[in-house]
């Protein structure tokens, strides 16, 4: 048996076993014992521990392998590594964006209170004494990651948070012009005061315009960065 299918099968026992005798919170048997029960090294049990620990499956503590509560979020922390940074990937998660933001809106409208439109002003805020275009972001991230908690929806929560560094990243590329720094405050603007109307059809309309400046914006950064990155791909 090669080394990478022995780890594959411990992975495999212990995900069956968690799955069958144990419950979140549960302590697993240390690697020596496992080690033990399953005629494998240490080591062998060792990577297999790291790969439940990567999924979310168990934790390290001091006690041992601990059994985690399940979640969504650590999949897509394992898939969000494979995002890469091309104009179709940025595309791509705009249009996801445009989709969750846009799609939890009635629920939003229907959920906010005084105290969420206080929260969002502070975003707003945040983004417009911003001094530099990854603060920015940062901001902008949080404004949008606000108006999916108010929709109530653990998962679109789960997977905004997940992939904050990537949907921050891309945020930021729009942000090195000035002229879209301005626009973006003005667009959030205008989300918060149909979100503070209570207007449906006032924020839908706020938000696709919002994203079509977005569209627009990536694109010509894109197009600016074009030729150095020929350059670069050219030279020796």
């Amino acid at each position: 048996m090669t080394r990478t299918s022995a780890v594959e099968s411990v992975v495999a026992r212990l995900r069956a076993g968690i799955r069958q005798d144990h419950q979140p919170g549960d302590l697993l048997k240390n690697e020596r014992l496992i080690a033990e029960e399953f005629g494998v090294s240490r080591n062998t049990v060792r990577e297999a521990l790291i790969h439940l620990e990567a999924f979310g499956i168990i934790e390290k503590t001091q006690r041992g392998p601990r059994v985690c509560a399940p979640s969504v979020g650590a999949v897509f922390h394992v898939m969000d590594q494979y995002f890469d940074r091309s104009l179709k990937s940025c595309l791509d998660l705009l249009d996801f964006r445009r989709m969750i933001d846009i799609g939890a809106l009635p629920q939003v409208v229907e959920r906010i209170g005084d105290a969420d439109i206080d929260r969002l002003e502070s975003h707003l805020e945040q983004m417009h004494n911003s001094l530099t275009a990854h603060e920015g972001a940062l901001a902008d991230y949080a404004f949008h990651n606000e108006i999916i908690r108010i929709s109530g929806n653990h998962v679109l929560e789960t997977l905004y948070k997940v992939l904050s560094d990537t949907l921050v990243f891309y945020m930021e590329i729009g942000k090195s012009n000035p002229v879209n720094r301005e626009k973006t405050l003005e667009d959030h603007g205008a989300i918060l005061r149909g979100l503070r109307k209570r207007s449906l059809e006032a924020t839908i309309r706020a938000f696709r315009h919002h994203y079509d400046y977005s569209e627009r914006s990536v694109r010509a950064a894109y197009e600016k960065a074009a030729p150095k990155r020929r350059r670069m791909e050219t030279e020796p």
